[in-house]
């Protein structure tokens, strides 16, 4: 959906440079669900930004606030630190109305995509977002013609959930002035009012869409070209290449190609190959003419061995490099290099993974029938994907040496990839606690979360399945009902990933506070497999529920009892332990190749060192860690990035509101709840501190006494609003030493925090 509001706006600015409902719009929600990154760019035109940039100056003139942004810096996020102001504006002053010409409520429209609320699906608000370009352009007089193409809807339907084309029926509805034309091998049947994953369906709403529509508009099953665009396209490859092709077999052609772009690509191919044998032979029907399949065949059989061997492995993959391919189909790299030369390849520059073959011609080399010549039957299929597997290793070791955190994403979905489409074997992993490589790879990876945009929505095979399961089931953009349940279905299972789905399904009720959920699922794990990984986690749950005393009886003769000891202390205002063994514990972790928890470790250092001043982080080493973070799709890091920045005070006051806002956003998101996240509340109290906004932190202490639990991480938050005078309702605790000395020592902490920033000490 992102995706489809770029592409719009980018069209729409052939129409008009600006377009200030929706690019407000639209800003205000990219700020908010891609928090920390500058709106995007079109084909490097920055047109954009400096539109919604225009806009905001304007609108903040015209109610009296501050004119010039120029505070809030320059280049490529301005636009987004302007509509957080204005954003800020709009929150202080309910009643405003923007001297813009817009629908009714647009004012509380943008408050929503600023911060979409728990009744909001985000993707559903996207289409809500493209219906306000859709207002913009009704508003035009004459009002200009928009024809919007979406191909292969039939892709709709692999989403299993359905909620993809949920998505694209919404999009359709909201763009009531816009001309859709929906190609796919499927008709749709939005007509149909049982389709209740629909948003808008019935034959009153989509009256052409109805089986026995007889008027325009309505749906057609045609071919891919028309007959005479067919055979112009013919006749242009027959003169341009001097083909010895006759008007008869052209004709032919057409009729067989039934307007297959690709068929006609391949017959080209095999009159080349014709022309180029000499002997002055032509081209005749049965050359040119059968199945796709055959006439991929017929290629195939023009080419070198080598080469076609390359062909017919890059069938294996979506998006793939010569080295897979050289990989899977056993060749020397030459043979690679000249194969993605075939027209049969097509090739995106720029991109790391940048070759890829049409899915008709994919679909017809990769089912070819084993019994043709130099054809490949199931099981050499699967070697050949199971070389190319193992090539993906390789990638993603070299990548994780290099902590390249984004081809090491890369590397893992291509492996998961090949798992889905066919049975593989896959290396061993060089931890015992996993069965194969690619299990280790996914839990020790960088980010789950970020493999969700890079993998298939469906899987041919039981591990594939299971693998886009326990994926799913860490995704933020799920629901927390439904991440419980795929976590569960994959512990519940004989999956190499069902330990760390047991694992995952314990954090996930963690994060919710069913603690005692949480504790029997752990429990269920160490009763399976008790190693320490799975033996760890009763007192470390118990420790975050604030149960310090059972944590440390838990923890007794196992190697956790270290981590419970440094949380603990942690906790009670003694973080000395924290920063001596800090460097050990990363030093650890980037020697077995953990980065997901290299990342985690790294964003506590980095907030920590802020607040402590242990050394304080400069902007550039917290803009470093963001990047990583988010090129990772790493959330926790992400908002860990975001904490720091504010506790440093780096940047303008408007920056530092912007991130605020964001870091409550993906606060949110993240807990699977729409209540306050400990980041968010940290960096509120600190900021309220040090301006003196006693009503802010008012409304902090509101916010917070809504929670149904408050874990270990807010103790010390506790102790900061006691000291300013808004005490918190006591959450029981297990205190192993007196709770006065511990407040004392967290309230001499806050002040020497601000003393540095120029704020006075709380008594």
């Amino acid at each position: 959906m992102m995706s489809a509001l770029i592409a719009l706006r980018d069209n729409v600015s052939r129409i008009r440079r600006k377009w200030p409902v929706f690019d407000l719009a639209f800003a205000a929600y990219w700020s908010a669900i891609r928090p920390g990154q500058s709106l995007p760019t079109f084909d490097g035109r920055d047109e954009l930004n400096s539109a919604v940039s225009d806009t905001i100056s304007d609108l903040l003139g015209d109610i009296g606030s501050v004119v010039s942004i120029a505070g809030a810096g320059t280049g490529a996020g301005l636009g987004i630190r302007a509509v957080n102001k204005l954003i800020g504006e709009i929150r202080r002053r309910r009643d405003l109305r923007l001297a813009l010409r817009a629908f009714d409520g647009f004012e509380s429209f943008l408050l929503r995509c600023a911060q979409p609320g728990p009744a909001d699906d985000d993707l559903m608000l996207a289409t809500e977002i493209a219906g306000t370009l859709s207002w913009e352009i009704a508003q035009i007089q004459p009002s200009p013609l928009v024809v919007v193409f979406l191909d292969t809807t039939e892709r709709l339907h692999m989403d299993p959930r359905r909620a993809a084309e949920g998505y694209v029926n919404s999009l359709v509805h909201q763009m009531p002035n816009v001309l859709f034309v929906m190609t796919g091998r499927n008709k749709m049947k939005w007509h149909d009012e049982t389709r209740t994953e629909l948003p808008y369906r019935g034959i009153w709403t989509w009256p052409g869409l109805n089986p026995s529509a007889q008027e325009e508009p309505r749906q057609h099953r045609v071919g891919d070209l028309s007959p005479s665009d067919a055979r112009s396209l013919i006749l242009r490859a027959r003169a341009q290449s001097d083909l010895p092709i006759s008007d008869e077999v052209v004709a032919q052609l057409v009729t067989a190609s039934r307007g297959l772009p690709q068929y006609i690509e391949l017959a080209r191919q095999v009159a080349i190959s014709i022309k180029g044998a000499g002997n002055g032979r032509v081209v005749k029907k049965a050359d040119v003419t059968g199945s796709l399949g055959t006439l991929v065949q017929r290629v195939l059989d023009d080419i070198p061995l080598d080469e076609q061997r390359a062909v017919r492995a890059s069938a294996l993959f979506r998006t793939c490099d010569v080295a897979l391919i050289a990989a899977a189909a056993d060749v020397d790299r030459g043979a690679a290099e000249r194969a993605v030369l075939r027209p049969m390849i097509e090739r995106h520059a720029g991109e790391r993974f940048p070759y890829r073959m049409h899915d008709a011609i994919r679909d017809a080399i990769r089912h070819a029938d084993y019994a043709v010549e130099n054809g490949w039957s199931e099981s050499d299929w699967e070697r050949a994907a199971t070389r190319a597997a193992a090539e993906a290793q390789h990638i993603h070791d070299d990548a994780k040496r290099q902590e390249s955190h984004r081809e090491v994403l890369d590397a893992i979905a291509i492996a998961i990839s090949l798992a889905c489409d066919q049975d593989i074997i896959l290396g061993k992993a060089t931890n015992t606690s996993y069965e194969d490589w690619l299990s280790q790879a996914i839990v020790y990876g960088p980010s789950v979360q970020g493999l969700l945009a890079r993998i298939p929505t469906s899987s041919s095979t039981e591990y594939g399945r299971r693998v886009l399961e326990f994926v799913s089931g860490k995704s933020i953009q799920i629901p927390m009902r439904d991440r419980l349940i795929l976590l569960r279905t994959v512990f519940d299972s004989n999956h190499p990933l069902r330990l760390p789905a047991g694992r995952h399904l314990g954090y996930a009720l963690k994060l919710t506070h069913r603690w005692e959920e949480a504790l029997a699922v752990f429990d269920e794990l160490v009763a399976i497999d008790p190693s320490d990984v799975n033996s760890r986690q009763r007192p470390l749950l118990l420790s975050t529920a604030r149960r310090f005393a059972d944590a440390q009886v838990s923890a007794g003769g196992t190697d956790a009892m270290e981590s419970v000891r440094r949380t603990t202390e942690y906790a009670h205002g003694l973080p000395n332990r924290y920063f001596i063994e800090v460097e050990v514990k990363l030093a650890k972790y980037r020697k077995l190749g953990r980065h997901r928890e290299l990342l985690e470790e790294l964003g506590d250092l980095l907030v920590r060192q802020a607040f402590f001043d242990r050394p304080s982080p400069g902007p550039h080493d917290i803009d470093a860690f963001m990047e990583q973070a988010e090129l990772s799709g790493h959330v926790y890091g992400m908002r860990c990035a975001m904490l720091a920045k504010c506790l440093s005070r780096q940047g303008t006051k408007s920056d530092l509101i912007e991130t605020r806002t964001q870091l409550d956003v993906l606060d949110r998101q993240a807990g699977g709840m729409d209540s306050i996240g400990f980041r968010y509340a940290f960096a509120e109290i600190c900021d309220s501190l040090i301006s003196g906004e006693r009503q802010r932190l008012r409304d902090v202490r509101t916010e917070i006494e809504k929670l149904d639990f408050r874990t270990r991480s807010w103790i010390p938050l506790e102790c900061f609003m006691e000291v300013a005078g808004f005490p918190l309702t006591p959450t029981p605790t297990q205190w192993l030493q007196p709770e006065v000395a511990v407040r004392t020592r967290w309230r001499d902490f806050l002040n020497r925090y601000l003393i540095r920033h120029g704020s006075a000490p709380l008594d």
